[in-house]
């Protein structure tokens, strides 16, 4: 595999960035970054915490921050990002400049359905339930969907899993598609 290969997964929450990029980065043998989880490290500080107490403009300027520094002090890594990271600062033009975007793609039911079996304390989604939850979560897509879209690959259901996705930047590699990576 590639030396220098860096992977954005994007998608909306609970499209399963974080469970499928881990596996995915253990079968490419390189580093795995849940960008969330390193913004709280980073700041040692919970992500609602920083909305609440410092509104989503300072969250998404310490996400880009963290997504810059990942990528310039990491040679090969899979990210996952935040459901929003794409969305904001043209971050996806970045991603894809900087190397392989994978948009993991997923319908309205079966993200409200990953979202009720996840963490419920999402900060976009504070004090939603039942069919509220759903409409918010039908309407944040279509909003996102445009940027996610960009994704240099995009991947739907069934090809949700790190085996699969390993084979498509495997065979993507091989034939040179990112040989400009």
């Amino acid at each position: 595999m590639n030396e220098n290969i860096k992977i954005f997964l994007i998608g909306f929450m609970g499209s399963g960035k974080t469970a499928y990029g881990k596996p995915l980065a253990e079968l490419l043998n390189i580093a795995f970054f849940d960008l969330d989880e390193y913004i709280e490290k980073k700041y040692n500080c919970p992500i609602m915490k920083i909305f609440i107490e410092e509104g989503e403009k300072k969250f998404r300027e310490y996400e880009q921050n963290a997504l810059y520094e990942i990528t310039a002090c990491s040679r090969s890594f899979v990210l996952a990002t935040g459901g929003g990271t794409p969305c904001h600062y043209n971050n996806i033009a970045y991603m894809n400049m900087q190397g392989i975007s994978i948009y993991l793609k997923c319908t309205v039911d079966e993200l409200y359905e990953n979202i009720l079996l996840s963490d419920p304390e999402r900060p976009l989604l504070q004090g939603k339930r039942g069919n509220e939850l759903h409409r918010h979560v039908k309407q944040l897509l279509s909003i996102r969907e445009p940027v996610y879209e960009q994704a240099k690959i995009i991947l739907t259901g069934e090809s949700h899993n790190p085996q699969k996705i390993f084979e498509i930047i495997t065979s993507a590699v091989q034939s040179d598609i990112l040989s400009s990576v």
